[in-house]
């Protein structure tokens, strides 16, 4: 059951942002994590429950305290956890992001090993992100086609993982942000991390800084994606399958600075399927 209370934030300090959300520490010392956007209760509803039941099934993640309204705006209260995220902890060390992503790699077999999950199933999701997809019809009508011959699965999938949602503490990594998570199939769950890992944000400013960027990105989801197969037995392409279908609803979101590419990646995959339709 879903706890509502009032708080006080006037003493709490930000300490970071993200498309659709800002985080604070409390005078307490607990973590609030307050949505923006005006439908932002249900996603705290949604983050709230997921992240209690994959907290009940003994995951390493945030103890969640209760949903919270503040001016008109939801969030999610959670217990104080120490430590930076992976990518800001290993943004210097390499070799150290190398070994953080193996163990990013293994949390998310143990994800995976969880069956039954009681949350959004994730083909419904995908599709309604993929009807809102800033794409042609065409693209759309290819993609729902290529979803109607991916498998379904009840398997809890966190929907968002990557090296910014977890955290690494002395005691090993804590994952976060579980309001895209939903019941599905592990190789579409491991499919978004390598996109994002493949082409999320870059503090690159110009074209020679990008395509190096781009390069060691490449290399870092092939080796995650390498990892993960080994430690799950689950084959490559059956992860490759569920390209379209991430990066179609992947531009139903807000637009992400290679917009350009990823739409350009979109209309090239979705060639190959359109005989599908």
């Amino acid at each position: 059951m879903v706890l509502t209370q009032e708080v006080a934030l006037d003493q709490a300090r930000r300490i970071g942002e993200g498309r659709s959300a800002e985080v604070f520490v409390e005078k307490s010392g607990q973590i609030l994590k307050l949505y923006k956007a005006r439908w932002g209760k249900s996603l705290a509803e949604r983050e709230f429950v997921a992240t209690s039941y994959a907290h009940s099934q003994g995951l390493r993640v945030p103890a969640p305290l209760g949903v919270i309204e503040r001016q008109g705006r939801s969030g999610v209260l959670f217990e104080h956890i120490d430590g930076k995220t992976v990518l800001e902890h290993f943004k210097r060390s390499p070799v150290g992001l190398l070994g953080a992503l193996r163990q990013l790699a293994q949390f998310q077999v143990g994800i995976h090993t969880i069956v039954d999950a009681p949350l959004p199933n994730q083909q419904d999701a995908l599709r309604v992100q993929v009807s809102r997809a800033r794409v042609p019809a065409w693209l759309k009508q290819t993609t729902l086609a290529v979803l109607d011959r991916l498998p379904d699965g009840d398997n809890l999938c966190h929907g968002d993982l990557h090296p910014e949602n977890a955290l690494f503490t002395p005691d090993g990594l804590v994952v976060i942000d579980w309001e895209k998570s939903t019941a599905g199939h592990p190789a579409a769950d491991v499919a978004r991390t390598e996109l994002i890992l493949r082409s999320g944000r870059t503090g690159a400013v110009n074209a020679w800084g990008q395509a190096v960027d781009a390069q060691i990105r490449a290399r870092l989801a092939d080796f995650y994606v390498w990892t993960y197969c080994r430690l799950s037995g689950i084959d490559r392409r059956d992860i490759d399958a569920w390209r379209l279908p991430m990066i179609v609803a992947r531009l139903s979101g807000q637009a992400a600075a290679n917009e350009e590419d990823l739409q350009a990646e979109a209309r090239a995959l979705g060639g190959r399927f359109a005989h599908l339709v």
